[in-house]
């Protein structure tokens, strides 16, 4: 089975790529980690209640309206800011965090396929793979945020409607807060393999073939129906070993963290001894201290994340091998091959795979899902790429 001879593939195949180690490539793939390790920190937080829980004869005031939370500020504060300055300050704050989280979302799309660029080639250029990949990137980008509010609609919509409208509990309230429950399990789910879907095995095909998010899942779907079980089992296999890695991750780190803080704690510690400006030094030092430690946190992920990707390369080249993305590197680990910078997936997106013979010879077949170099055929090229260049 695919989904369980790829595991020990893809250990081959990270440490073909990542060794010798090279100091510049991993740092640069460090610097890619750091934006497409995750969206969002953590989910929204849980509504609240409204229930008063203040101790019974303890007086308090019940804010139903803006007028009435600025009546309770100005009796509470008499010498600070007014209370439109502080509206303004905290609705400005918020904007602002809003808006670099979708600066985050959308360095962290552009990303995805920067990395997925430096792992089918040879080299880690960040600036080129970005220039290259613009388009996917804000393709993503919107994607994942429609997704996102597919998710939240129906979640909070329910929520809000039951806070503003029910008074009191009941036992159908609580019927319909379990169905509640076991729909936002069903919709997170779902929600967890479209978008594990879409990083993982869309993208390539989006890299590949040169299409939007939909129609790259278009030309997905045929192999996810034909191989349920492969994925299937790979879903469970990738859950339990993030969940096992993720615990040996967090202790390694943990480790790895104390051992790089000494030498910063030591140095920092004699600062703050010596006293006077030296204290602004140690709070230097400090500052470097932490940053190292992140810094060593994101070079533990590197074969982590590599490993899982190129996990997601073979299966998809196995169970569809016109959408090999890394098909020599995949021969190298099999047949004992070298992978080098001569191989057409050394080449990324700019053209090397004019090289490849292999990509003549499925043009020579007629095979016309492979790599397209006639120009004659230019209504099949429209009909599978330019009219799916968008979503």
């Amino acid at each position: 089975m695919y989904a369980i001879d790829d595991l020990g593939d893809a250990i081959d195949v990270t440490r073909d790529r990542l060794t010798p180690i090279d100091a510049g490539t991993w740092l640069k793939l460090a610097l890619i980690l750091f934006f497409i390790g995750g969206a969002t920190f953590g989910g929204p937080g849980a509504p609240s209640t409204g229930t008063d829980t203040a101790p019974e004869g303890a007086t308090g005031t019940d804010i139903d309206s803006l007028a009435d939370l600025e009546a309770e500020y100005e009796s509470q504060v008499t010498d600070g800011p007014l209370f439109e300055t502080v509206l303004y300050a905290v609705a400005a704050l918020v904007v602002g965090l809003f808006l670099l989280w979708l600066l985050y979302v959308l360095v962290g799309s552009i990303m995805e396929f920067v990395f997925i660029e430096s792992l089918r080639t040879e080299a880690v250029e960040v600036r080129r793979y970005t220039r290259s990949h613009l388009g996917d990137g804000l393709r993503l980008f919107g994607f994942r945020l429609a997704l996102l509010l597919a998710l939240l609609v129906p979640l909070v919509v329910p929520i809000v409607y039951v806070v503003a409208s029910v008074t009191e509990f009941s036992a159908g309230l609580a019927a319909l807060g379990a169905l509640y429950v076991f729909g936002a399990i069903v919709l997170g789910l779902a929600y967890a393999l479209v978008n594990r879907f879409t990083t993982i095995f869309v993208t390539q095909i989006m890299v590949l073939e040169d299409r939007g998010v939909l129609a790259a899942w278009s030309r997905f779907l045929p192999t996810l129906r034909s191989n349920l079980a492969e994925y299937a089992v790979y879903v469970i296999l990738v859950w339990i070993l993030q969940l096992v890695v993720s615990f040996g991750y967090g202790i390694l780190a943990a480790i790895v963290a104390v051992v790089v803080a000494i030498p910063f704690v030591v140095v920092g510690a004699i600062f703050v001894v010596v006293g006077g400006p030296a204290i602004y030094l140690a709070v230097l030092v400090g500052i470097v201290g932490l940053l190292c430690i992140f810094l060593a946190a994101l070079l533990l992920r590197v074969p982590i994340d590599s490993y899982f990707r190129y996990y997601g390369f073979l299966l998809l080249g196995d169970t569809s091998p016109d959408l090999d993305l890394i098909p020599e590197r995949r021969n190298a680990v099999r047949t004992g091959g070298p992978v080098g910078p001569g191989s057409g997936s050394s080449g990324g997106s700019d053209g090397d795979d004019w090289n490849d013979s292999s990509a003549w010879d499925d043009d020579a077949n007629g095979d016309d899902d492979g790599w397209r170099f006639d120009s004659g055929s230019d209504d099949d090229e429209d009909r599978d790429q330019d009219q799916d260049r968008g979503w």
